[in-house]
């Protein structure tokens, strides 16, 4: 079975050598589709062996399927720059066969991420849809998260292996906690929840909060990672309370619109 791995990507140098190495020595073929890249990341691609395609950014879903469209093998691996394959779920690719293509639309696996370098036990097992083949599955269309979904029923396998996600990142404090970084992705997943009908209640900005908190701590364990633990589920319960004060933003300005007083027919102004 013949599998192209996929990696979208820019301004990855810190972390694209590592993904490279987890993928090239096993996949059949390697592209990189780099959005407009400032650093080496074209060179470091090109040198390991991968196919470079220059794409200006299209969004986080449509970047992906626009680089399916041009992988030369129906099966697809999709990595990020900043992420890698572990050695079990290597092996797991490499050894896929004729019974898994014919059985088998889309593979799950789970994703470590690591925040300064540590790995981040409360954000377990955070599953992935990133092997699949690629006329058999349907894109969600979520405007942050690029998922798929099979078209035949019970058609998806979980693999044991993990994707790590910024093992060996640079990323420093403001990658993570960004104020003006997490506003823009926010109100991009805000309007999209509006669009579905989605609605804010009293209990998503009350109760959803602090509940991340005892979630991430007692019922995931982060606990055990001391004030690292703490640290992490705290970004979690800021994130999930902004998250819902911009989707009532949202339904602000989508009231003001509706409130605005329209001009009559045949009317004058000025």
């Amino acid at each position: 079975m013949k599998l192209s791995v996929l990696i979208c990507c820019a301004d990855a140098a810190d972390t694209l050598p590592a993904a490279l190495a987890s993928v090239t020595p096993w996949a059949d073929e390697v592209l990189v589709v780099d959005s407009g890249s400032e650093d080496a990341t074209p060179r470091i691609a090109a040198d390991a062996g991968a196919r470079v395609v220059e794409e200006p950014w299209r969004g986080y879903s449509e970047q992906k399927e626009f680089g399916i469209t041009l992988t030369r093998n129906p099966w697809t691996f999709v990595l990020d720059g900043d992420e890698e394959a572990d050695p079990v779920l290597q092996r797991e690719l490499c050894s896929l066969g004729d019974g898994f293509e014919r059985s088998v639309d889309l593979a799950w696996m789970r994703r470590k991420n690591y925040v300064f370098g540590r790995w981040v036990r409360a954000w377990s097992p955070d599953w992935q849809s990133r092997l699949f083949h690629r006329d058999r599955v349907s894109w969600t269309g979520h405007v942050l998260h690029d998922q798929r979904e099979a078209r035949r029923p019970g058609a998806v396998r979980r693999l044991r292996g993990h994707l790590l996600h910024k093992r060996v990142s640079t990323a420093g404090f403001e990658d993570y906690f960004s104020g003006a970084r997490l506003d823009a992705r926010l109100m991009m997943q805000a309007r999209q929840m509006h669009a579905a009908g989605k609605r804010t209640r009293f209990f998503d900005l009350a109760v959803r909060p602090p509940a991340t908190v005892f979630k991430q701590l007692v019922l995931k364990r982060g606990l055990l990672d001391g004030s690292f633990g703490w640290m992490m589920a705290q970004k979690t319960a800021t994130t999930t309370q902004l998250k819902y004060a911009a989707l009532r933003a949202v339904e602000m300005d989508a009231a003001r619109e509706r409130e605005a007083p329209r001009a009559q027919p045949g009317s004058s102004q000025g």
